[in-house]
């Protein structure tokens, strides 16, 4: 059983109206036991919203995101945290960046760091973000 931790570009394309159909199918096929995502996401998705003009579209996005079907409810039981064992992991993918001269984004390699720390396939659609830190899989090029 392989457990993925979704990256916070894979959740706001599967919410949209109108998902990209591969990343729809991806996510659908998969279990939902396998299926994780890190507190950075929900802060990352929140932040959005926030910095969204109050308004309709905010309003739905804030019924949505404190509702049965936004991440804290969805993802119940499933939300992993960027702890003392990914912050030892944090360190190391950021210590390598530097060393190999491509520094690394923090904010993803919090991501890639969670991950590392509780055995999960980084699922992304930013390839370059995690190329060289960590395993992942992009649903827009292997659907299944």
């Amino acid at each position: 059983m392989t457990r993925y931790l979704l990256d916070t570009n894979i959740i706001s394309e599967a919410v949209k109206p109108q998902p990209s159909p591969l990343i729809a199918e991806w996510v659908q096929g998969q279990a939902g036991a396998d299926l994780f995502i890190a507190t950075l996401t929900i802060a990352e998705i929140r932040r959005g919203i926030l910095e969204i003009v109050a308004g309709r579209r905010r309003r739905q996005l804030e019924r949505w995101f404190s509702g049965p079907d936004g991440p804290q409810r969805l993802f119940e039981g499933r939300i992993l945290p960027f702890d003392l064992r990914a912050a030892m992991e944090w360190a190391q993918l950021m210590a390598e960046g530097t060393a190999v001269g491509r520094p690394r984004s923090a904010v993803d390699m919090i991501i890639a760091s969670v991950a590392a720390a509780n055995d999960c396939v980084v699922v992304t659609a930013n390839e370059r973000h995690f190329q060289g830190a960590i395993d992942f899989i992009n649903p827009l090029r292997v659907a299944g």
